[in-house]
């Protein structure tokens, strides 16, 4: 590498770095302040589970993969379970996107990946979402580490890029079962590139390279599969990493099995839209009023790609129109998934950006086109400020609301209010311990299970319950959360307890719910009369010494069993 080119590498390293911090910017600051959605709730649990006792179980029939609550497990241990630990996992992925593209550098080029990775770093839903506790953000980190290991492999087949892609495609996988979408689609892409793109001279010094190495079809096809060694280091790296993980490290093999299981009931849910069905049009639009001006760029550029027979453009519009069209057609939809098609009209459109860079440097071209060609570089961008304006907007002070598009079911603010009420009343109870004190909750244990629990409160002192409760345990109850069908069912019940009688609170849950809590008379006087919410106010900071109780019995081994007595 001459000096020439080492200067200019260090310097795209450091612009790479300078997104990657304005990815941070975004994601980062007050990761607590909106309230866990249902699903971040059930995965705050599960990675508590798995913090305090070791234990993960992959459920393939209704959960995603394990990645994520690894992930959270080293958050835990670094800085202890916390609402900010629990969200750090997902941040810090989103914000590795921009970097991941270092790879793509020679097929995008310099500003290119620029582009693409400030399209990244301040995409609406891309900060949304990474800022919530959900896998799909690690799919599109490893899907960005997949795409560009297999796009210098194309160029020269090696272990390093066989292992990447493999970690890349461990990621997605070990994240979420639609990485097989994400993988038909990639291959989609190539495939297209293989078949219509037009063949350009390898001539070594150039910054943008022919996706197959100026190679002819056969010659690539060749290429690819002449050393077998390679693709069987990466699928020995793939298929080790998901044995390790789907197996909990050897303590759940039931888990691997799950892992080939998990296709049919997923396919099940996205066939028939299970709970979730929404029109084709859905991630059109959302993309088109979140994304807003970047979509347009990407578009042009598949145009471009298509019309120069482009190789590596044709990989990446077919990726992106596939994307587009599998998850459109498929009747199960959640916003999140539209990060799947904004990853390849992000980085398309940053490839529009590197070309008319090469345009731009290219001395033999006409000073008309040249000069045109300027402008086109920062085109992509120019949606960026209303993102980044969109994005502190939403995140500060809309993210519970439901007219914002990718706010989805989204746990509202007023649950707050609720956690505090049930911290403020145990507090004051003459009996409490510091640990809670005997609630019931019907229908409603996400998220405020995951509030109570990492502000102190020991997990057993909780009843949850879909069903209705028996008598005598709402007898013994001093707090009884209730939504859905059995609202009027628990009153009346409480009603015809004696004793001091019971106060009710209702509050927001998600849009069109709401929750009853009812709390005994003496022990909500005893609250008002210690200044009630105001002096038990939201945010109430986690508990120091968040209790660890025992590990469940249902949850040992054999051997953990015979030494513990019942």
């Amino acid at each position: 590498m001459t000096d020439k080119a080492r200067r200019a590498s260090i310097a795209l390293a450091l612009a790479v770095l300078g997104v990657v911090g304005v990815a941070l910017w975004l994601r980062l600051p007050d990761l607590g302040a909106k309230c866990l959605h249902s699903d971040e709730g059930v995965n705050g649990w599960f990675s508590l589970r798995l913090y305090w006792w070791n234990v993960y179980r992959y459920r393939p029939s209704d959960y995603h993969g394990p990645l994520l609550y690894y992930v959270n497990l080293l958050m835990f241990g670094a800085l202890g379970p916390s609402d900010v630990a629990l969200r750090l996992g997902t941040a810090l992925a989103g914000a590795a996107v921009p970097a991941a593209l270092w790879p793509l550098r020679r097929h995008l080029t310099g500003p290119g990946v620029i582009v693409a990775g400030l399209l990244i770093a301040a995409g609406p839903c891309m900060v949304y979402f990474s800022r919530t506790v959900i896998h799909e953000v690690y799919l599109v980190l490893g899907t960005t580490l997949w795409l560009g290991a297999l796009a210098r492999f194309a160029l020269r087949p090696s272990y390093g890029w066989a292992v990447l892609a493999a970690v890349g495609a461990f990621i997605g996988f070990s994240s979420k079962e639609t990485a097989i979408i994400t993988m038909g689609c990639l291959g989609i892409g190539v495939g297209l590139a293989w078949a219509l793109g037009r063949r350009e001279p390898d001539e070594g010094g150039l910054l943008e390279p022919d996706a197959f190495a100026g190679q002819t079809r056969k010659e690539a096809l060749r290429a690819w599969f002449a050393d077998w060694r390679p693709w069987l280091a990466g699928a020995l790296v793939f298929f080790g990493l998901v044995v390790l993980l789907f197996s909990s490290f050897g303590t759940y093999w039931n888990g691997v099995g799950g892992f080939f299981s998990a296709f049919g009931p997923w396919l099940d849910h996205g066939t028939t839209g299970r709970n979730q069905g929404k029109p084709f049009g859905y991630f059109w639009g959302l993309m088109r009023d979140t994304e807003g001006w970047a979509v347009w760029p990407a578009i042009a550029a598949g145009v471009l790609a298509v019309l120069r027979r482009h190789r590596f453009g044709l990989v990446l519009t077919g990726w992106a129109v596939s994307s587009f069209l599998v998850y459109s057609l498929i009747p199960y939809k959640t916003p999140w998934c539209v990060l799947n098609i904004d990853l390849p009209v992000f980085v398309l459109a940053g490839w529009l950006a590197g070309q008319a860079w090469l345009m731009v440097r290219d001395a033999g071209a006409h000073p008309a086109l040249r000069a045109l060609a300027l402008p086109v570089i920062v085109v992509p961008l120019l949606g960026v400020p209303s993102m980044v304006a969109t994005v502190r907007l939403d995140n500060a002070e809309r993210y519970d609301d439901d007219d914002v598009q990718y706010v989805y079911v989204q746990t509202l603010r007023g649950q707050f209010d609720m956690v505090s009420d049930h911290l403020g009343v145990a507090a004051n109870d003459p009996d409490h311990d510091g640990r809670g004190i005997n609630t019931i909750n019907v229908g409603a244990k996400n998220p405020a299970r995951w509030y109570l629990i990492t502000r102190g409160w020991d997990h057993r002192e909780v009843l949850y319950v879909n069903d209705l409760p028996k008598e005598k345990k709402l007898a013994e109850a001093k707090i009884v959360v209730v939504t859905g069908v059995h609202k009027g069912r628990v009153e009346r019940l409480l009603a015809q307890q004696g004793g001091p009688g019971w106060h009710k609170e209702n509050y927001p849950l998600r849009p069109g719910w709401s929750v009853d809590a009812h709390y005994r008379q003496d022990l909500w006087d005893l609250y008002e009369q210690a200044g009630g919410r105001d002096a038990w106010a939201w945010p109430v900071p986690e508990a120091d010494d968040i209790f660890e109780p025992p590990k469940p019995r249902k949850l040992m081994s054999k051997r953990e069993k015979r030494r513990t007595p019942k």
